[in-house]
């Protein structure tokens, strides 16, 4: 299948569609993303048009030797600097360390609202997840004084998540005030938690480890912003802008996508029981709930789960483009310098990959176990190819990652899924209230995020009697 070219009002974009084309794309080494960065800095974050031409500049590439043919300067390579700073705070020595502290985050958030063995009712599940992993994530990441100087700031960046494809539509202010009226007030609480860290930060005459800094969340973080400030024609305005386009791109897909994980393992009287069986063995001891995370990351049901949400779910445009010459894809010549898209869900319900059982179980549907090989089950397993290959693991994980420009965070982000699902599960019984129409999953903003449930899921959560919860 060759890729399809759009033609649009200011100009072509190209989407690149079937595995082969996928692969193809992901391991084309020459390949930039700074584009679709600027672009979204620009119309969706706010950022000034002089502030985002070291992105749209910077053709660079994403490793160490520059990609042949750019003019780039070599102190603006600005994703190069800003990708290996996050690779090392999110992936290397930094994973370990903002986990710990994203799983006491996540305690602290739980415990607040005080849930009893008596049990509550909550009018959504979406806007429960929103709020208390939201403020987890942030707080992990980014360190507690964000939302201190601004305590509305997760219920306003979810406000504005909700809002954001008008502004990606480049529609005027006087069409969508509301949109750009959040955006403003994201933006000052940004630029206050940065003046606040600024004029409260010490200068560490020895380097640091990753441990917790109440003020920029750690190290990385803080040396991320200063590293943004040294780029040509950057401000504390543009920088801000950035940080909003981090902070959304760290909390909007995630948790919904827990969310939902969350939700099929609560439905399923059976899955719930597998799966807190699995968990036992994961729990270390002490008062404290804390998971052993390579034990947690072995159990084979809840990474089936896990890897089914992705493909259930995730509905985005991953961004590339040839900045330097033409790229070549199936049988047909992309130009350089065009906007290429790939959409995850068009490769997520590829019906020549993907397995359904016969369509028992239609790509349209989430299956729990669509992720699990039976090594007596021939037919088993995520995808037809096996049918043919027979080869054999527990469990398999075939989502589009982005090869070169693989995001820094995903290891974080499954490591927020399923300590966030399995802290839920062992401490908690939830009923889910909602009818099936509620259940139903719509894409608001298609190749913009995730699928979230057309309506609002009540529910009931009670404390598990006997389950020690200390924060």
């Amino acid at each position: 299948m060759p890729p399809v070219r759009i033609a649009l009002i200011k100009d072509d974009l190209y989407l690149v569609h079937g595995a082969k084309n996928i692969a193809e794309v992901f391991k084309t080494s020459s390949l930039s993303v700074t584009l679709a960065y600027g672009i979204a800095l620009r119309y969706c974050f706010g950022m000034a048009r002089k502030a985002t031409s070291v992105y749209f500049a910077d053709t660079t590439g994403p490793q160490q030797k520059p990609i042949q043919g750019t003019t780039a300067k070599p102190q603006n390579r600005v994703y190069y600097r800003t990708h290996e700073n996050l690779l090392r705070g999110l992936l290397g020595t930094g994973l370990a360390p903002v986990s710990d502290r994203f799983e006491s985050a996540l305690t602290e958030s739980l415990s607040s609202l005080h849930i009893t063995e008596e049990g509550v009712i909550f009018p959504d599940f979406l806007e429960f997840f929103e709020d208390f992993l939201g403020t987890a994530i942030i707080k992990s990441i980014f360190g507690s004084a964000l939302l201190s100087q601004s305590p509305d700031f997760v219920s306003n960046m979810w406000k504005f998540d909700k809002l954001v494809m008008n502004l990606a539509k480049q529609l005027p202010r006087v069409c969508i005030p509301e949109s750009y009226r959040l955006r403003t007030k994201l933006l000052q609480s940004i630029k206050r938690w940065h003046a606040f860290a600024r004029t409260h930060s010490v200068e560490k005459k020895e380097p640091q480890n990753e441990d917790a800094d109440a003020l920029w969340g750690s190290e990385t973080i803080k040396d991320r912003y200063n590293m943004l400030l040294d780029f040509e024609n950057q401000d504390y305005d543009s920088v801000a802008s950035t940080d909003l386009g981090f902070i959304w791109a760290s909390v909007t897909n995630v948790v919904p996508s827990s969310m939902t994980l969350a939700l099929h393992i609560s439905r399923d009287a059976l899955t719930r029981s597998k799966i807190r069986q699995g968990l036992d063995g994961a729990i270390q001891p002490g008062r404290r709930l804390k998971f052993d995370l390579k034990k947690l990351e072995k159990q084979p049901l809840l990474l089936s789960m896990y890897a089914e949400t992705l493909r259930f779910g995730v509905q985005i445009h991953i961004p590339r483009t040839a900045p330097h010459r033409n790229l070549s894809i199936g049988s047909m010549l992309i130009p350089q310098d065009k906007l290429i898209l790939i959409n995850t869900w068009l490769a997520h319900t590829d019906e020549s990959v993907w397995n359904t059982k016969g369509n028992t179980f239609p790509l349209g549907k989430f299956w729990a176990q669509r992720f699990l090989t039976d090594p007596k089950d021939p037919f088993s397993g995520p995808t037809k190819k096996r049918f043919q290959t027979h080869e054999r693991t527990n469990t398999e994980v075939e989502n589009v990652e982005g090869g070169h420009h693989a995001c820094p965070g995903r290891v974080l982000a499954k490591r927020i899924m399923l300590l966030s699902c399995a802290t839920l599960v062992t401490m908690f019984d939830i009923d889910i209230l909602a009818d099936e129409d509620a259940l139903r999953y719509g894409s608001p903003r298609f190749g913009f995020g995730v699928r979230k449930p057309t309506g609002k899921l009540p529910f009931r959560i009670r404390r598990r009697g006997g389950v020690a919860f200390d924060a």
